[in-house]
């Protein structure tokens, strides 16, 4: 990620703003996160369990932010704006939430407790979607 910000740097006019997003790792924390998983029914959030990311995430979002310390340490770029706020993924049904854990979100397993969980509750909520939340952290840089 470091290239990438250095790049950035060496395309960008000056004075130039990137965005980079990517997710929070949270204070302090130093193990794998549990993301909330919940049904969306109307207006409501029903909890429906936790989906664990696995343990290797951590290491990527503890190199992205020391890839930002990095560039701004290094003077490149200045912090404009930082921000860190809930994401949510939203999946139409079951088999829906299973692809993508599949294809993009490797490492990740639907336990057989959530798994459960969800199929009940879409069974008496047909319309409902499942609704995972993950925090990110946004930060504007601009170019010196």
């Amino acid at each position: 990620m470091v290239h990438a910000l250095t790049e950035s740097h060496r395309v960008l006019r000056p004075h130039g703003d990137v965005v980079d997003l990517h997710p929070e790792r949270g204070p302090g924390r130093r193990r794998a996160r549990r993301l909330p998983v919940y049904i969306a029914a109307g207006h409501r959030l029903i909890p429906a369990g936790t989906l664990p990311e696995p343990a290797d995430y951590y290491r990527r979002y503890l190199a992205a932010d020391r890839a930002v310390e990095r560039i701004l340490r290094d003077g490149l770029f200045t912090l404009q704006a930082r921000e860190v706020f809930p994401l949510r993924y939203y999946f139409r049904s079951l088999l829906a939430m299973e692809a993508t854990l599949e294809k993009e979100w490797t490492g990740m397993t639907l336990g057989e407790t959530l798994h459960r969980r969800l199929r009940t509750l879409l069974r008496s909520r047909p319309q409902a979607q499942i609704v995972v939340v993950e925090p990110f952290r946004l930060n504007v840089l601009r170019k010196r």
